[in-house]
């Protein structure tokens, strides 16, 4: 009988013990893994953050909203600051708070240890950091914002030639139309333009990781527009049912007189605002695959460039399958000649020709078109391993087929034709990059775009 009580109570006390250790243990924390203002690591004692932040604070699991709420506060002098939005991301595990704060004020923000998560759970100690807002006289420089999330995401009204306007939204690394900023160092802007995945988001972050590994991040605004099909689109969005209208400069679906191209032009504008940007010297605008194709068709269409004299204008073309071509001619691989196309009548059709051109060059003419793709600045940057033919390579339509075989072959055909009918009056380059293939992070992290990157703003 007294072997049997012994063995009760010491499975008894074993069950206890690992109810006390394991995971339903009346200990249980919740982790802040880091908090933001506007993308820049916020820390005690940061100095110079905008007057209109976004913080971010992400934790080790799921928050309830109305339990953060109420553990959070944001303070000053004059007591704690009102009119706060929360947006909670990535499953409520991140809290995104916008504010309205005073210049040249000292705030504190913190997180009690009240139960926040859902599963019950609060941080083990309060969280608590100060931090000062920049004079809001004249804003000259703040950190960039360097990571494509809520903080980089910024969105402008556009207006259309005709009627209406909608809202874009684009990545940034620094807000373009601050009324009271005067950007004392940005003398590049870097726009660059995702392909058929509309992921501007990875876009941003390959040309950032760029601009940081060359030490320029502080001196170049780097901008990735966002050209949203309707599934994105919120009401008031601007959008694209397909990859062809945006690509092509169409307008947007459901909208009237706003083109993909009119886009652009509207933030190439602000850009040129001398008030705000006043060293400003130097527009590259890139892209990669569908990107690709808008970047040279805007390069050829737009009229912005001849606007702002005072900017230096570069276009990057990466690893596009289509070209729109100045001349009624293709290149033959067999007999490596220029020759008259007889036989598909759509190859000199929009994008690859001035055939039912986007009402964007409604009184714009051919011969106008085909000097700007001639006499502008436009770098064909071409993987040597895009040779793939299968895929989302158009190796169907005679239009594509008669453009070369591969993506690789294909930008060379272009720039070919450049040198060999314009060699007199074209201001196109060709950049190879060794052993890649259809890859736009590999390309514009490649040495060779890096080089170019810094042989052009020396």
């Amino acid at each position: 009988m007294n072997q049997n009580l012994t063995r009760y109570f010491s499975t008894y006390f074993l069950l206890f013990l690992l109810y006390s250790c394991g995971e339903d243990s009346p200990t249980n924390n919740i982790s802040l893994l880091g908090v933001t203002a506007n993308g820049i690591a916020l820390t005690d004692g940061t100095i110079n953050v905008a007057n209109e932040p976004s913080f971010r604070l992400t934790f080790s699991k799921a928050v309830t909203p109305s339990k953060f709420e109420a553990a959070f506060s944001l303070s000053s002098s004059a007591g704690v600051v009102s009119g706060l939005s929360f947006n909670y991301t990535n499953a409520s595990s991140a809290v995104v708070i916008s504010a309205s704060l005073a210049p040249n004020t000292s705030y504190q923000l913190s997180v009690n240890t009240n139960e926040i998560g859902q599963d019950n759970s609060s941080l083990s100690t309060v969280f608590s950091i100060g931090f000062t807002t920049q004079n809001g006289e004249v804003i000259t420089r703040q950190a960039p914002c360097t990571s494509a999330s809520a903080d980089c995401l910024r969105s402008l009204s556009i207006q259309g030639n005709t009627a209406g306007n909608g809202n874009f939204s684009f990545y940034s690394s620094y807000p373009i139309d601050l009324d009271n900023a005067q950007w004392e160092d940005l003398k590049t802007a870097v726009i660059v333009v995702h392909g058929l995945n509309r992921d501007a988001d990875n876009y941003f972050s390959y040309m950032m990781n760029t601009l940081r590994s060359q030490n320029r991040e502080d001196e170049a605004i780097l901008i990735a527009p966002f050209f949203k099909s309707q599934s994105d689109a919120q009401s008031g969005d601007l959008y694209w049912s397909s990859a062809a209208a945006w690509r092509e400069g169409q307008i947007a679906s459901g909208t009237a007189g706003i083109s993909s191209f009119t886009v652009i032009d509207q933030i190439l504008n602000l850009l040129a605002d001398q008030e705000h940007f006043p060293v400003l010297n130097k527009i590259i605008i890139t892209g990669h695959s569908s990107g690709g194709l808008f970047t040279q068709v805007y390069a050829a269409a737009n009229l912005a460039e001849a606007q702002y004299p005072e900017l230096d204008f570069e276009y990057v073309v990466a690893n596009s399958q289509y070209f729109y071509y100045p001349d009624d001619v293709r290149y033959d691989e067999n007999t490596g000649q220029f020759t008259t196309v007889t036989g598909c009548t759509a190859y000199n059709r929009w994008p690859l020709g001035f055939v039912n051109p986007p009402s964007y060059l409604n009184g714009i003419t051919e011969a106008t078109v085909d000097q700007q793709v001639i006499s502008r600045k436009i770098t064909y940057l071409l993987g040597t391993n895009d040779v793939s033919t299968t895929g989302t390579l158009n190796t169907t339509d005679c239009e594509a087929t008669l453009l070369g075989q591969n993506r690789f072959k294909r930008g060379e055909n272009i720039f070919r034709l450049m040198e060999t009918n314009h060699s007199t009056t074209q201001q196109n380059a060709k950049v190879t990059v060794n052993g890649v293939g259809h890859d736009g992070q590999a390309m514009y992290q490649s040495s060779e775009f890096k080089t170019w990157l810094n042989t052009i703003l020396e």
